[in-house]
């Protein structure tokens, strides 16, 4: 019990300095068996002590102890907010993350039908928690936590019953501003057979006028192959040809015909593969906007983002540059500049059906 008294004085930084004589000699007594005679000076008793190993192993046993109350201590504060921040609805974060979420939904440019396919991956009709949750990796590339998954959850479960059905997901999105498709069962009416017949009207062909159809018939010649191939020609030539040619124009870098395998990928684990096995190039960009680097915790942190089309199209990427290129895009780079670089895709965002590359050196054109 004496023991675990002196523990508070140890902590308090002073270690056996900030015991007192009478305590001093308790320790010892502790330790070693014997309480120190009263004319050793206070110094010496504390050096002697110092260099007693059970000594030692008690001033670290206390030092760990304290620091894992405090550990746990500091765990249990995050747990209590988390849960406080759920349970209340009214919280300042949690209307931000229901914003946050119909914004998302918004911007990815799905309908109603392509959101439902994409949140019910099973389809079973309803939505679960590991749905939701890959949705948004999908969209952001970036795994929530549970506690933001619960109050998304909570959005979307109108009745609160705990399960999402696809109903209430279509609710929720009519009422952020999505256009719900009208679903309305095909109705099909077979005539009456003797109502068909009495209907049909009566045609008859004069005699005469059959007999000129026959001659026509008679007399009809097949055109010539050599006069069909050179009226068709040109029409190949000058549509097909030509198409051909633009389309070989469109689409000819690197990272352009990666881009081109991402679009055509569905899912996230084959976009992944694609990202991994992709080669840097050397790319142009025509800049449609310039923003700060946001979601990234590397040597980008900090840098700019350049937002435009990649080599003359089709495809607008975001390309990211580091803190070092800062001063150059903010004094030489504006919108409808066009500027090169190297550059490697580093992700693919699924909902935007957008690429986002990470640029090195960079050069400012016209």
């Amino acid at each position: 019990m004496i023991i675990e008294q002196l523990e508070s004085k140890i902590l308090s930084g002073g270690g056996l300095n900030s015991l007192t004589d009478s305590e001093l000699s308790q320790l010892a007594l502790h330790f070693v068996g014997d309480a120190p005679p009263s004319h050793v000076p206070r110094e010496t008793v504390i050096s002697i002590l110092s260099e007693q190993d059970n000594v030692k192993k008690w001033q670290q046993g206390v030092v760990d102890k304290a620091r894992q109350l405090a550990s746990s201590k500091i765990s249990e504060t995050v747990e209590n907010v988390q849960s406080r921040i759920e349970q209340n609805s009214d919280n300042p974060m949690v209307a931000a993350i229901k914003d946050k979420f119909g914004k998302w939904l918004i911007d990815s440019g799905y309908s109603v039908s392509e959101l439902t396919v994409k949140l019910d991956k099973d389809v079973d009709g309803t939505i679960s928690m590991e749905e939701i949750s890959q949705f948004i990796f999908d969209l952001t590339g970036t795994q929530p936590p549970g506690w933001v998954l619960s109050n998304v959850h909570s959005v979307l479960d109108r009745n609160s019953d705990g399960i999402i059905e696809v109903s209430e997901l279509w609710s929720y999105l009519e009422e952020i501003g999505f256009e719900i498709p009208e679903i309305v069962d095909p109705v099909i009416e077979l005539p009456d057979a003797n109502e068909a017949i009495d209907e049909m009207p009566e045609t008859t062909i004069p005699d005469d006028e059959f007999e000129k159809q026959l001659e026509e018939i008679d007399n009809y010649s097949e055109p010539d192959a050599e006069q069909i191939v050179i009226e068709a020609e040109p029409i190949i030539q000058q549509e097909t040809i030509e198409q051909v040619i633009e389309d070989e124009n469109i689409i000819s870098t690197t990272i352009e015909r990666t881009i081109e395998l991402l679009e055509n990928s569905k899912l996230h684990s084959e976009a992944l593969s694609i990202i991994s096995n992709s080669e840097e190039g050397s790319c142009t960009l025509h800049i449609d906007r310039i923003e700060n680097n946001l979601m990234v915790s590397d040597s980008y942190r900090g840098g700019k983002t350049l937002v435009g089309l990649l080599d003359g199209g089709p495809y607008n990427v975001a390309v990211l540059f580091e803190p070092e290129f800062n001063d150059l895009i903010e004094q030489q780079i504006s919108k409808s500049k066009t500027v090169t670089f190297d550059a490697r895709l580093f992700e693919w965002s699924s909902g935007l059906r957008q690429a986002k590359l990470k640029g090195k050196s960079l050069n400012v054109g016209n």
